[in-house]
């Protein structure tokens, strides 16, 4: 059945790392007035809850496609972290043994397309016939990339404005793109290392907002504006740690070796910003140990002697959480276990999340002994969800997208059924970061994005441009409701695997 169109085309553009309370901010004090004008005439949100973990090429993946992390083999994408061990019960990429993924290193990023895995399609794939146009969109499956030679953000613009002046010199049958992604990732490298009240970061955000104007400029020229949906969004918000530890030594008085998988040895591979990502070799690398298996852990340095791989993990600086697997979990039900140390007592509470099901289908049910873990009982709304009954992710979004742990029982279950998963996850809520990748201490910024606290969680959402388009502010929303609205403005029905919802219902 053919569906209603409001506008021939669509532009997103995905900045990375900006917190929606920040945009708004300069918004509102008339520092980005063309991004404010597309609000104040469209859409808004200024509650977008992301994906945990909130990190980079998951979030950016997931926006994308629509979809989140899940039994990637048969549902859900694959892309689980910008750092996986690819955990199979077979050898993965034609290697022995399972490989190391850091999106970060040479070329890895641009097999993004690949890892996402065949059981979610891009915005592009779903679409239909058309052209479509990645500029510097790293998941470009189904579109045609540019990548300038320069990664700066007015020449990432260039390409998207030359499409529209010129589609002929990208597109053989000389028509527009009918959907344009444009990815800024100078955002999250001035955050990193400047962080997000520097000076060259907000200026950054304001130049964007030129270039903006600029591609609006165009659009109004050549006559299409009228019909372009034009959405903006972030994949992550951001924090400070105040406290930096180098972790290389505790893990080398241990005794535990970092996993080399071009021969297959070594005890573990970690990578640790202030939510540490912990993996351990089970009968082999390629299978996912058992808690017992992780409770009797033998590091190759520590001449026989065993470990409780948990006992020695809670002894990290500022580890407040801890999540892992129960054995017999299967893709469609299960229980992710939950820990939380008291930083002033130092006692251990414990709760559980249950998960059946999958997809959009997916729902949740959290419980706990004597002490809620993550304090959702001091919000009316969330209380309301802890009545021993599993419930779906918008009903978790609409109790907990304006407090800490936004829509994170829905999340973590999601995150853990990925067989390229970690064994252990840990969080210091951003007290401590670490900068710890495979091994080493590489970085030493205290500015990161990682937590699910809702600072890091909480990105804007902006829709406006053609008339077409309504205009109203939502209450919250979620990333991965994007796609299926951008379709819907386009009168196309988005793919089964699509777990948002086109916000226009919502109207």
């Amino acid at each position: 059945m053919s569906r209603k169109s409001k506008v021939n085309q669509v532009i997103l553009l995905i900045l990375d790392d900006v917190r929606a309370e920040h945009l708004f901010d300069l918004m509102n004090e008339g520092k980005a007035p063309n991004m404010a004008s597309l609000a104040e005439k469209g859409i808004s949100c200024r509650n977008c809850i992301t994906s945990f973990p909130s990190i980079t090429y998951p979030c950016y993946s997931n926006i994308i496609v629509g979809a989140y992390s899940g039994y990637y083999p048969k549902d859900g994408s694959g892309v689980v972290n910008y750092h996986w061990v690819g955990r199979t019960d077979s050898p993965s990429e034609g290697k022995r043994f399972p490989i190391i993924r850091n999106y970060g290193a040479g070329r890895q990023l641009w097999r993004l397309g690949r890892d996402v895995g065949k059981r979610v399609q891009t915005i592009f794939e779903q679409a239909g016939e058309g052209n479509f146009l990645s500029a510097l969109n790293v998941l470009f499956r189904g579109s045609e990339v540019k990548v300038p030679f320069k990664f700066t953000s007015e020449l990432i613009f260039k390409i998207a404005i030359d499409a529209y002046k010129n589609p002929g010199d990208i597109f053989p049958n000389n028509e527009i793109p009918k959907i344009t992604i444009i990815y800024i990732p100078q955002t999250d490298e001035l955050m990193h290392t400047r962080g997000f009240k520097s000076r060259k970061y907000i200026n950054e955000i304001l130049s964007c907002d030129k270039y903006l104007g600029s591609l609006i400029e165009t659009l109004k020229t050549m006559g299409y504006y009228d019909d372009t949906a034009i959405g903006i969004i972030s994949d992550h918000g951001n924090y400070a740690a105040p406290n930096m530890y180098d972790l290389e030594p505790f893990f080398q008085a241990k005794g535990l070796r970092q996993y080399e998988p071009e021969k297959g040895t070594g005890d573990f591979d970690a990578t640790f910003g202030s939510v540490g990502f912990f993996n351990f070799p089970g009968n082999t690398w390629h299978n996912h140990p058992t808690i017992e298996d992780l409770n009797n852990f033998v590091p190759s340095g520590s001449n026989g002697k065993k470990i409780n791989l948990f006992e020695m993990i809670w002894e990290i600086p500022g580890t407040k959480y801890m999540y892992y697997r129960e054995n017999e979990n299967t893709p469609d039900k299960g229980i992710i276990n939950l820990e939380y140390k008291d930083p002033k007592t130092g006692k251990i509470a414990k709760g559980q999340i249950e998960f059946e099901g999958h997809g959009i289908n997916q729902k949740t049910k959290y419980k706990f002994n004597d002490i809620d873990l993550f304090g959702y009982e001091k919000h009316e709304k969330a209380e309301k969800l802890l009545d021993d009954k599993a419930h779906t992710i918008d009903e978790w979004l609409a109790a907990t997208y304006q407090i800490d742990f936004p829509m994170f029982i829905d999340q973590l279950p999601r995150y853990f059924k990925n067989p390229r998963t970690c064994d252990i996850m840990t969080s210091t809520c951003g007290e401590y970061a670490f900068g710890f990748e495979h091994g080493k201490t590489k970085e030493s910024s205290p500015y990161s994005h990682d937590i699910a606290l809702k600072s890091s969680m909480t990105v804007p959402f902006i829709i406006g441009g053609s008339g077409a388009i309504p205009n109203f502010e939502l209450s919250y929303s979620k990333t991965t409701d994007v796609v299926p609205t951008l379709l819907d403005l386009l009168g196309i029905k988005p793919h089964s695997s699509v777990v948002g919802n086109s916000i226009l219902d919502k109207k």
